[in-house]
């Protein structure tokens, strides 16, 4: 923000919320304060993210990228396919970043040389990558509204859910990273997505969808396999249902989409281990080890005094291993100190950790009213599917702080795409007892926390782009 002094940058801040204001009232004039609201919700979290990208290099903030010409990192496996046309022919474990599976690599390489076609510097075009995954983040948006659209709620429990998903501000810290962890969980929420429309509509059309989703979410990263086992319980479901009559038409259908999710899921991993022996789990070791915490520490140690992640490489006395805070934190403010940047983000980063607590607590009790009880979401098998999308994405990052015990394995940005479940689940159980009049305090409370959090994200990400 070197092109703005203090004052300047507040007065713009200040322009932009008033005329997105005036937009949402314009355009929607006949409409309810909760159409309004979320519209306006929408603008401003894609304001948000563009201010991010505008005032975050490449090189700040970042996961396993390392930065632009280096000699490794995941900006490093980009620039590969910048100058050559095939995969790496060596054994991706001799570079950092270079075993991650290649889909967003190889599309921030295109976008990479069509920048420079259209004239732009290669040190520039390299810079453009991050609108790259600014356009994942704001895609996922469209695919959560997408998909709360599909369960009618009302247009306040719409608002909770939308505003909840939109202005969390791990999309907005993922809008600025250039590695391919956005991709991977925009992917992820279109196989859930396109999972839930296969089933209503046993559509061959959807069901290829739903198995290049599929594919191409663990082709940008392996985690994107965490949809497997509802897929699998939803296309056991669709088997048992249709009876013999139906069962020739949906194992059709099931060869097709393995045919198509496979091959394009796999192949990476299948040929690191086929011509260099990588493991298909294989994950390099860190040096951040955690070993030292007992499993009663990790779990129930919660208390202390910041916000962000203690870390000794910030001058704290140790670092984060507390699993649950380390999960809050690396959601709200990833694994950085935006004390170290700006003395007047604090204060608000305080209280987007406790309103943003207590809607994750909000959202596990939802998701278990969800799941387990008849009347919020009918369909027992979508019940049971989207329960599945959650335990598993839940189950994995568990396991992956016990089994590698290092602060980077509690990041939340593995498994981000569950924020948009939960939001889901706390729509479905508001719509419910706003139906048959239940709870009223416990809906207004959840609003209020929810437009707390919302103000708090705006704040800390408007302060931490401050001249």
């Amino acid at each position: 923000m070197t092109y703005f002094s203090r004052r300047q940058y507040g007065l713009t801040m200040l322009i932009i919320f008033a005329v997105l204001i005036m937009l949402t009232v314009i355009v929607r004039r006949k409409r309810s304060i909760y159409a309004k609201a979320s519209m306006f919700t929408v603008l401003w979290a894609v304001f948000l993210r563009l201010l991010y990208v505008y005032y975050t290099p490449t090189y700040i903030r970042q996961h396993d990228v390392i930065g632009f010409g280096n000699d490794e990192g995941q900006a490093a496996f980009i620039e590969w396919f910048v100058t050559h046309a095939y995969l790496p022919d060596f054994n991706p474990r001799e570079k950092w970043g270079f075993f991650q599976p290649p889909l967003h690599h190889i599309l921030a390489a295109l976008w990479i040389k069509l920048n420079m076609v259209f004239g732009v510097a290669y040190n520039k075009a390299c810079e453009n990558v991050q609108l790259l995954t600014l356009i994942y983040s704001i895609v996922f948006t469209v695919y959560a509204i997408r998909l709360f659209r599909r369960f009618r709620m009302e247009e306040k429990e719409f608002f909770i859910a939308l505003a909840i998903t939109a202005m969390h501000p791990i999309y907005i810290l993922l809008s600025g990273s250039v590695n391919n962890d956005m991709l991977c969980i925009l992917l992820t929420l279109m196989t859930v997505y396109y999972g839930l429309v296969w089933y209503k509509s046993d559509s061959l059309a959807d069901i290829i969808k739903l198995a290049f989703c599929m594919g191409l979410s663990m082709m940008a990263k392996l985690s994107g396999v965490l949809t497997v086992p509802a897929l699998l319980f939803l296309f056991i479901s669709r088997l048992v249902s249709g009876g013999k009559k139906k069962a020739g038409h949906f194992i059709r259908e099931y060869v097709i989409f393995g045919i198509i999710s496979i091959p394009i899921g796999l192949f990476s991993p299948i040929r690191n281990f086929i011509r260099f022996g990588v493991p298909l789990t294989y994950t390099p070791s860190v040096k951040e080890s955690l070993e030292g915490y007992s499993i009663l520490q990790r779990f129930t140690d919660i208390f202390n005094d910041n916000p962000f992640t203690n870390l000794i490489k910030y001058g704290d006395p140790f670092d984060e291993y507390c699993i649950p805070l380390a999960l809050m934190k690396t959601s709200l403010t990833g694994e950085f100190n935006f004390a170290l940047e700006t003395d007047y983000v604090t204060p608000f980063a305080r209280v987007l950790l406790i309103s943003g607590s207590l809607l994750a607590i909000i959202g596990v009790l939802c998701t278990v009213l969800a799941v387990f009880g008849k009347s919020y979401i009918k369909d027992k098998t979508e019940r049971v599917y989207l329960g599945l999308v959650y335990i598993a994405a839940i189950v994995f990052y568990v396991n992956l702080c016990l089994k590698t015990p290092n602060f980077s394995s509690q990041d939340f940005r593995y498994i981000a795409y569950i924020v948009a479940i939960e939001a889901l689940f706390i729509g479905v159980v508001l719509r419910y007892n706003n139906q048959n009049h239940k709870h009223k305090v416990f809906g207004m409370f959840i609003l209020t926390t929810t437009v707390v959090f919302c103000v708090c994200t705006s704040a800390v990400y408007l302060l931490l782009g401050m001249p």
